[in-house]
């Protein structure tokens, strides 16, 4: 695990290769779009991260929207990471990727799952048990198709 800060970082980014396994904006690195993880959990809605709370974790940049935001990442990111690397759940259910819009989410046994449209949000809030069994049963074949 490579833990490093805004401050720390150089102005270039040059940390290493983006990972795929997580979903970002190809230009800025930001996984979520730059939104706060720990923000789903504490704030139960989307907030964005600032620079000065960013932090490199697992080949990704995470950013927080305070202090203690970040500490709860640190300490803990497998609790704070979305399921399926931040991926559409109900895609991922489906056995493709898509990328998800970070706004929209929902929380199903102690995990965040992000969507890509409102009706895909809506599906999975019909049976999240039943999407999350599908999506845990194809996720690993579809990490294994995305870079590390």
């Amino acid at each position: 695990m490579l833990w490093v800060f805004a401050a720390l970082l150089p102005a270039t980014r040059a940390v290493g290769a983006i990972s795929d396994r997580y979903v970002h904006d190809a230009y800025t690195g930001l996984a979520l779009g730059g939104y706060d993880p720990v923000a789903y959990f504490v704030d139960g809605k989307a907030v964005r991260g600032v620079r000065e709370f960013e932090a490199v974790y697992d080949g990704a940049y995470w950013r927080f929207s305070n202090a203690g935001n970040a500490a709860a990442f640190i300490d803990a990111p497998k609790v704070y990471v979305p399921a399926y690397g931040g991926y559409n759940t109900v895609a991922v259910a489906g056995g493709r990727l898509e990328a998800s819009d970070p706004t929209l989410f929902a929380v199903h046994a102690n995990r965040v799952h992000l969507f890509a449209t409102a009706a895909d949000r809506e599906t999975f809030l019909k049976d999240p048990a039943g999407y999350t069994a599908l999506a845990e049963a194809r996720w690993p074949g579809l990490l294994d198709t995305l870079s590390r």
